[in-house]
């Protein structure tokens, strides 16, 4: 393999990869990065390249009551909503990975289900079960919708977590007289909390960038962030929309960082403990 590697062929084909993937990184990162620009526009309305620079439009967007409002609903639907979805998601995990009932397999096909499905066919099934029990528009019907489509990213991590080690640590706890709660309090938990964070992250994020559940089941009291965008996208094209993306990107991003953080921080505790 090292003789096949030292080949100028090789080597050839080595920098195209390298050189295809740098261009695919380019052609999905370039439209996010132009919203940088567009946000610091002095102009009225959107146009890139903007024929100035200015901050007046975070600073409208720091003084926008319709985004202080958006913002908070946002934190109000997108944590419970990670929290439900942590706590629903650890509990599937559990069922499927460790437990003994039949059709495992399948009913883990089923809960990755919502993550799968198009978001819009989600939103018209929702919508009619909220209406009959006249949660459409309020915060409870707005986060348990968010729930149903982030507990899947809890199922995947929380369930790889659980895969990364043998339950016999579980089954010596239970030898030595530890009742199931106490097993899961002092040895599964531990084990995977880093996956139970990482799924919360996932959760959280993506119940602040959902944006087709809020078309459908928020109401102008109620309306996140990403459906205010829209709207303004189609009744007025300020650079304030793009100084509003921005902040949400950054906030998205940081989140991200930390999911990669808390997953790099276990896989170097489990290096760690195999090594011991």
């Amino acid at each position: 393999m090292s003789r096949v590697a030292s080949t100028p062929l090789w080597r050839i084909l080595s920098a195209g990869i390298v050189a295809f993937a740098v261009l695919v990184l380019i052609y999905l990162v370039l439209p996010t990065l132009v919203i940088v620009p567009l946000s610091f526009s002095s102009d009225t309305f959107l146009r890139f390249p903007p024929s100035g620079f200015s901050l007046r439009w975070y600073e409208s967007f720091a003084d926008s009551t319709d985004y202080q409002l958006a913002i908070l609903n946002s934190l109000k639907i997108g944590v419970p909503a990670a929290l439900l979805a942590t706590v629903l998601g650890v509990m599937a995990a559990l069922a499927v990975v460790r437990g003994s009932m039949p059709f495992r397999r399948t009913l883990a096909a089923l809960m990755i289900a919502p993550l799968v499905l198009p978001q819009i066919v989600l939103a018209i099934g929702l919508f009619p079960l909220l209406a009959k029990v006249g949660l459409v528009g309020s915060y409870p019907g707005i986060v348990a919708a968010h729930a149903v489509v982030t507990i899947p990213l809890v199922f995947i991590t929380v369930s790889a977590a659980l895969r990364s080690y043998a339950p016999t640590f579980e089954l010596a706890a239970m030898t030595l007289g530890a009742n199931p709660w106490r097993t899961f309090r002092h040895v599964t938990l531990p084990m995977i909390r880093p996956g139970v964070i990482v799924g919360f992250i996932f959760a959280l994020t993506f119940s602040f960038d959902e944006l087709i559940l809020a078309m459908f089941l928020t109401s102008p009291t109620t309306r996140t962030v990403p459906r205010l965008l829209w709207e303004q996208l189609n009744f007025q094209m300020t650079p304030i929309i793009a100084a509003a993306t921005v902040v949400i990107l950054t906030v998205t991003i940081g989140l991200l960082c930390l999911a990669v953080l808390a997953g790099a921080s276990a896989r170097r505790r489990m290096a760690g403990t195999a090594r011991e």
